[in-house]
């Protein structure tokens, strides 16, 4: 694998982290909630900030920038053990090359020193390639959102797709 770098995302960052996330929307509207032009709209202060919390991480393949991955804790206390990862992209640059299983194991990693066992997140039913991807690494079906999205075509349907871990299992190797 070529010099792969996984770190996190800083308020410095908010220009890679932008141009990232446009260009997964753009190219694949149906992985994410937030429209291209929301996102746009999003001041690029707000975004800043939200880097600036640590759950946030980018993926660089020889100095390139070529993915990125969110974790959001759940900020009540009786679901304090709960995180949701998202969201994640990778650009084509950076796929089949470890990337995407580089950055799920980071989050997981991060999530878990920071008390979260149980990972959830949420994928279109018809993205196959990331459905796989969570699988390796032991995220397994729990339900379905029907409508969860309108997309260009019509309503879309979401997968719940969640990872339980305790003490005594181990993030699975990939």
């Amino acid at each position: 694998m070529p010099d792969l770098q996984i770190r996190r995302a800083t308020a410095d960052d908010v220009e890679i982290w932008r141009a990232l996330r446009l260009e997964g929307i753009a190219g694949h509207p149906e992985a994410f909630i937030v429209t291209e032009q929301a996102a746009r709209d999003i001041p690029v202060d707000v975004d800043a900030r939200n880097l600036s919390h640590g759950h946030r991480w980018l993926a660089f393949l020889a100095g390139h920038p070529v993915g990125l991955i969110g974790l959001s804790p759940n900020g009540l206390d009786r679901a304090r053990h709960r995180g949701e990862i998202g969201p994640l992209y990778v650009a084509p640059g950076g796929r089949g090359q470890g990337v995407g299983d580089a950055l799920i194991t980071t989050a997981i990693s991060h999530g878990q020193t920071n008390g979260i066992w149980q990972f959830e997140l949420f994928v279109n039913d018809e993205n196959v390639a990331a459905q796989r991807l969570y699988g390796r690494h032991g995220f397994e079906v729990a339900g379905a959102i029907p409508n969860a999205i309108l997309g260009t075509g019509g309503p879309e349907r979401d997968l719940i797709m969640i990872l339980t871990l305790s003490d005594q299992r181990q993030i699975p190797d990939i």
